[in-house]
């Protein structure tokens, strides 16, 4: 009978042992499923593919327009008419010109301009091919003083304000709100297409000045550009 009881015990307490493992492995077994299935989860967790954008202005508008004031790229380019450029000499076509080119000639406030050519001859009293501006004493004055005249001189004082024609130094001068907004090849010189508070210039990278400008839907082009080559003989009228 003690055997028995002995027996039992021993039975029992290898029973309460196999129970206590059995639970732990248990255990083990639950904690290790959790571990992995945490790495799984962090392991496949989506990763976002869209970019972070920190202070990106909603409605961008896709070409840049003046900020107020002349970027410090543009003003650097701007003084360069300044440092370079004494006087000048161009062909302009614009609005007031029509379908022809006109002759500018530029130094200091002295500008004189040809007009296209008519057909006939100049052999007439009142015809004339030059037009003399003072843009200090704010003059304008008209003279056939071209080798074909008959009859040569001052043939009439003119309206200043009609006879005037912004130059290509008014335009580099007016601008006071600019932006770079891209770079092109006109007449085989670089320039920079600026967006200006006068319209869209593209101007010569090493005079600063326009060679081509669109404002208010109306085109304006200066071509064949002689730097610092006139003389006061072609800003001044033969007396």
């Amino acid at each position: 009978m003690l055997r028995k009881v002995f027996k039992y015990k021993a039975h029992h307490k290898i029973w309460l042992g196999f129970m206590k493992n059995k639970n732990l492995i248990a255990s083990l077994f639950i904690v290790i499923l959790l571990t992995a299935s945490c790495a799984t989860q962090q392991q496949t967790a989506p990763t976002s593919s869209k970019p972070s954008v920190i202070n990106q202005p909603a409605g961008q508008p896709a070409v840049a327009r003046p900020t107020g004031a002349i970027s410090d790229e543009v003003k650097q380019l701007l003084e360069k008419s300044k440092t370079r450029i004494n006087n000048i000499y161009y062909k302009y076509k614009g609005p007031e010109t029509g379908d022809n080119y006109y002759d500018f000639y530029i130094k200091g406030v002295k500008i004189k301009y040809l007009p296209a050519r008519k057909l006939q001859a100049l052999d007439q009293q009142d015809s004339y091919n030059s037009i003399y501006i003072d843009a200090t004493a704010k003059t304008a004055q008209s003279y056939c003083d071209d080798r074909a005249c008959i009859y040569k001189g001052k043939k009439s004082d003119l309206n200043y304000n009609n006879a005037y024609i912004l130059t290509i130094l008014d335009w580099s001068n007016g601008v006071t709100q600019a932006d770079k907004v891209g770079e092109e090849v006109i007449d085989d010189r670089t320039t920079w297409k600026v967006q200006t508070n006068e319209g869209t210039l593209w101007l010569d990278t090493f005079y600063g000045i326009p060679l081509k400008i669109i404002s208010d839907g109306k085109t304006y082009r200066f071509q064949q550009l002689n730097v610092n080559g006139v003389q006061d003989s072609d800003v001044n009228p033969s007396s």
